[in-house]
């Protein structure tokens, strides 16, 4: 693009609102994977039990491996993943990863309802949604690939 007009003054170029997404939604991810793992390590501080204990450090060490897998990505100048590299694309991957998430947000159902304090009954509660989320998008990400005549 062309930096100078035709009467030789220089015109601003403009950052398209796609580019500036690209950039920024890695760094948002990060910034919520950070903001899951200190609420993981928040929940265990504050556990009155070992089930909750374990499940702050459940939550925290994940959300810490993914950061840490989405930085390797980073550095390794590997193509970006649209959207997220957690949907896919086969039956039984479908099958096991739906089975997955229903037990972490039946952990977290139980989580909410075994916690005395509101903080922790909100990490409980956002492990459910997180995972309900998961779930759906899966589905629709499966069915949508179908639709399209993609293997699977």
């Amino acid at each position: 693009m062309d930096a100078m007009q035709d009467d030789g003054t220089a015109r601003a170029e403009r950052v398209g609102l796609g580019e500036l997404g690209g950039w920024a939604a890695p760094w948002a991810l990060g910034a919520l994977l950070v903001l899951a793992a200190l609420l993981g390590f928040f929940a265990a501080s504050r556990a009155r039990d070992d089930g909750d204990y374990a499940m702050g450090f459940v939550t925290a060490g994940l959300a810490l491996l993914v950061l840490a897998w989405r930085i390797k990505r980073a550095s390794d100048s590997a193509a970006p993943l649209a959207p997220l590299p957690v949907l896919v694309d086969d039956a039984a991957a479908l099958v096991i990863l739906i089975a997955l998430l229903a037990a972490l947000a039946i952990a977290g159902l139980l989580h909410a309802a075994r916690s005395g304090e509101s903080e922790l009954e909100a990490t409980g509660y956002g492990l459910f949604g997180f995972s309900l989320v998961f779930i759906f998008w899966n589905l629709k990400h499966y069915f949508d690939g179908r639709d399209r005549g993609a293997p699977g």
